[in-house]
C-alpha cells in the first residue's frame, strides 16, 4: 500500500461549511432583528459573503489576522447599507463563532469514506480554521474518532498553502511525502500547497466548478475516493 497517512481538509471537505454557516446566520439574523436594517435575510447575505470571501483570501495571505476578519465580514454589510452598527456586528461576530461549530451538518458521503478509510490508513486533518472552533467542530459532528492528528494553520504559524505547513505535518507523522495524500476543495489552498511540496493530491471539486487547473485527481463525490484509494 502506498500511501499511510491522508490528510484531509475539515471545512467544505468533510464539515458542511455552508449549510451549517447559513443555518447559524439565518438564527442570528432573526433574533437580532436585523430586518430592521435589511430587507430580506438574502440582502444580507449576498453583503456578507461578497466581503467574506475576499476576507478569507487575505487572511490566508497573512494581510490581516483572525479578529479583524470576523469583525469586518459582519460590519461590512451594515457600513454599505448605510448603517454604523459596529456594536451590533460585534455580538453578531461573536455569537456566530460561538454557535456555528456546534451545527453538524457533513458533506455528502463523508461518513462513509471515513468509514471506508479508517481501517486502511493513518487520517488526519489538516486546516486553516480557527483554532477555538475546529475541535468542536470535530466533537459535535462525531468525526473526531476518525482522526489520530488535527494540524491548525494558527499552532503551526502559517497558513496552507504556505510549503512550511505541509513540510510541517509530514515531518511531524515521521513520513516521507510519497506516503501522504492530500484531500481538499480549495485549490488556492489545499492543492496548490501540496503540488508546490510534492505532495500528491485530490481535489474535490463538489460543485463540478470549471477550471483550467492540472490536479493528480479530481472529484466530485467524496464516495469516488474509494476509486483511487
Amino acid at each position: 500500500m502506498k500511501y499511510q497517512h491522508i490528510l484531509f481538509d475539515l471545512d467544505h471537505t468533510l464539515w458542511d461549511f455552508h449549510t451549517n454557516s447559513m443555518i447559524t446566520l439565518r438564527e442570528l439574523f432573526r433574533e437580532l432583528e436585523l430586518k430592521h436594517f435589511f430587507k430580506d435575510f438574502d440582502l444580507f447575505f449576498n453583503l456578507y459573503e461578497e466581503n467574506n470571501l475576499r476576507l478569507w483570501s487575505e487572511y490566508r495571505k497573512g494581510l490581516i489576522g483572525k479578529k479583524e476578519l470576523n469583525f469586518q465580514r459582519f460590519y461590512y454589510p451594515f457600513k454599505v447599507s448605510g448603517y454604523d452598527e459596529e456594536e451590533l456586528a460585534r455580538k453578531f461576530a461573536g455569537e456566530y463563532v460561538k454557535r456555528s461549530p456546534l451545527k453538524t451538518e457533513l458533506m455528502p458521503g463523508a461518513v462513509e469514506i471515513l468509514e471506508y478509510l479508517k481501517p486502511k490508513y493513518n487520517l488526519h486533518i489538516i486546516t486553516n480554521g480557527f483554532l477555538e472552533v475546529q475541535d468542536v467542530k470535530l466533537k459535535k459532528s462525531g468525526l473526531d474518532k476518525y482522526f489520530e492528528r488535527v494540524f491548525i494553520s494558527e499552532l503551526i504559524g502559517v497558513q496552507k498553502p504556505d510549503v512550511y505547513f505541509f513540510e510541517y505535518v509530514v515531518k511531524s507523522l515521521n513520513a516521507s511525502k510519497k506516503e501522504c495524500m492530500v484531500i481538499g476543495d480549495s485549490y488556492e489552498a489545499d492543492i496548490i500547497g501540496a503540488k508546490n511540496f510534492g505532495l500528491d493530491h485530490i481535489f474535490y471539486n463538489s460543485t463540478r466548478k470549471k477550471h483550467n487547473n492540472s490536479v493528480m485527481y479530481e472529484i466530485s463525490h467524496l464516495t469516488e475516493i474509494k476509486d483511487i484509494l
